[in-house]
């Protein structure tokens, strides 16, 4: 029975058909997970599983929440970003290993042709949540502080900098490339 046992954060608990999950888990495809560390409690009589944490709760991404990332992909209308974690708990691991997307109309307020005129991928962002649901995170990048927080040269891999004419020139090779820059670009992540 898994009723009192340990588990870790991505753990199988069991299926949907069988249990109904409640805190510290998620559902994916069909089957139900450990979003945290501690031990899986089930109701017998609802059928309804949890788990009790163990440790100090990691952050769990929720709409409004700021995150920083490494861009996955850049597409036509979207941008995939792996979600490293929530800014304030830069220290912490997101609770689930999660992907966010951001879609061209969410990039800036001025009109985006190219997308990767605005991100590559590798690039570190910075963005915000605004659509949080099971399976999907979509995230907007339209504020001044969001966007592109470091970048390498698509040419050689040296970092880039920013220009005093707001655009980004390589250390190492010179080439000049455009990207959506957050205002902190270049500063400490805090």
């Amino acid at each position: 029975m898994i009723n009192d046992n340990f588990t870790t954060p991505g753990e199988f608990i069991g299926t949907s058909e069988e249990f109904t999950g409640k805190e510290g888990t998620y559902e994916k495809n069909g089957n139900v997970y450990s979003s945290l560390t501690g031990i899986v409690r089930v109701n017998e009589e609802d059928r309804s599983v949890w788990v009790e944490p163990k440790t100090s709760i990691p952050p769990v991404p929720e709409k409004g929440d700021e995150i920083i990332g490494r861009v996955r992909d850049v597409k036509d209308s979207i941008v995939l970003i792996n979600i490293a974690s929530l800014v304030g708990s830069e220290d912490r691991e997101i609770a689930v290993n999660e992907v966010g997307a951001i879609h061209v109309s969410n990039v800036s307020d001025d009109y985006v042709k190219n997308l990767e005129n605005k991100f590559r991928t590798g690039d570190i962002v910075r963005a915000k949540i605004i659509v949080e649901k099971p399976g999907a995170i979509d995230l907007t990048t339209n504020e001044p502080q969001l966007g592109v927080l470091s970048a390498k040269c698509t040419k050689c891999n040296g970092y880039l900098k920013k220009t005093d004419n707001g655009k980004l020139k390589c250390r190492s090779c010179g080439a000049v490339e455009t990207r959506k820059i957050s205002s902190l670009f270049g500063k400490e992540i805090k």
